[in-house]
C-alpha cells in the first residue's frame, strides 16, 4: 500500500464517518422542540394534578 492509497483509504473512511453522523438541525429546531416537551411536560402535569384532585374528594 503506497502513500496515495493510504490517503484515498482515510478520505473515504473520514467521508462516511460525516455521512453516518446525524445532521444538526439549528438553533430554531432545538428551541422549539425544548418548547414543545415544556408544553407536553406542563400538560402532564395537569392531567396528574387533575387525576389527585379527582380522587381527593
Amino acid at each position: 500500500m503506497d502513500e496515495d492509497e493510504i490517503r484515498r483509504a482515510v478520505a473515504r473512511g473520514m467521508q462516511d464517518y460525516e455521512k453516518s453522523r446525524p445532521k444538526h438541525k439549528g438553533i430554531v429546531a432545538d428551541a422549539e422542540s425544548a418548547i414543545g416537551r415544556c408544553v407536553v411536560m406542563f400538560f402532564v402535569a395537569l392531567v396528574i394534578l387533575g387525576i389527585f384532585a379527582a380522587c381527593s374528594r
